[in-house]
């Protein structure tokens, strides 16, 4: 015979658990790119020369599970390092901070996959900007490119490479929110021009 308490128990908790299953799933974590295997090459102006410079620093991803968008946020990375060909001996960009050159907080998402995200930007004069990260287990691969969408004299290029792994607090979100990618489908974020 059951008591009084497991019959309520079951619509207590289905009451107290609607509310929570309908609020927003975002997920927030903080990475750090592992500097000696992220870099970003300067392909510097007419001359092609390619200038590698290391990556140093970190950002926030955040996914929005309900939406199915992300977007980074307190991008702290620089360019560190860098090794100007000898006939140009001042090119090079240390200190740069990766964001201005990425503007990675003003890229528009697109969940490919289950453990792939795209970005997207085009910024005046003609620049495409394009971000793509792939969760691997304990990482996060990240390739980007900023060019023009035209042919340009005398314009320099940019390329990302790079591994940044969650900060120790991160861990375990980074775990729950591969999990939630996995357990939904995304419709597709539109791209506006």
């Amino acid at each position: 015979m059951k008591t009084k308490i497991e019959c309520i128990l079951p619509v207590v908790f289905l009451i107290l658990g609607a509310p929570l299953a309908a609020r927003a799933t975002t997920v927030t974590t903080r990475y750090e790119f592992i500097t000696d295997q992220s870099t970003v090459v300067w392909y510097w102006g007419r001359t092609g020369d390619a200038i590698p410079h290391s990556v140093e620093g970190g950002f926030q991803l955040s996914i929005d599970f309900d939406v199915g968008i992300a977007w980074f946020e307190n991008v702290d990375a620089i360019l560190t390092n860098g090794q100007p060909p000898p006939r140009h001996p001042n090119a090079n960009l240390n200190g740069q901070r990766l964001n201005d050159l990425f503007a990675l907080n003003e890229l528009l998402s697109t969940i490919v996959s289950d453990s792939m995200i795209s970005f997207e930007g085009h910024f005046d004069p003609g620049i495409v900007v394009l971000v793509e990260l792939t969760f691997g287990p304990d990482s996060l691969y990240i390739t980007g490119s900023q060019e023009y969408d035209h042919i340009v004299y005398d314009a320099s290029t940019f390329r990302l490479e790079g591994v940044a792994v969650p900060e120790p607090t991160g861990v375990c979100l980074v775990g729950l929110g591969l999990l939630i990618i996995r357990k939904q489908t995304f419709p597709a974020h539109k791209k506006f021009r």
